[in-house]
């Protein structure tokens, strides 16, 4: 449980990371189609555990595809790619929302 409320607490530099990730050009295009993908699959009503039927279980199949496309993004990106992004984040002042 101390790991899930880790990932959450972090899951908004996360995503800032991985939009700055997909508009950057050195990272694989493969990459930003698998994420895409599993975007299109969270918003369409084709799933493979339906809401309706499980509701917790039903959206937690979407969350978890989405996680895992982010981990993939960002293990696939290049390393001084990732972490030029990260420094960015980092030293961006807390309200600023230029991205």
């Amino acid at each position: 449980m101390r790991g899930l409320f880790s990932i959450l607490l972090r899951l908004p530099k996360y995503m800032r990371l991985s939009w700055r990730l997909m508009k950057d050009p050195q990272v694989p295009w493969y990459s930003k189609l698998i994420v895409m993908f599993v975007v299109l699959y969270a918003i369409s009503p084709i799933d493979l555990i339906p809401e309706y039927l499980l509701p917790h279980i039903g959206f937690g199949d979407d969350l978890l595809f989405f996680l895992l496309s982010i981990q993939q993004l960002i293990r696939s990106s290049p390393k001084e790619v990732v972490t030029q992004h990260a420094k960015e984040i980092a030293e961006q002042k807390t309200g600023d929302t230029t991205d």
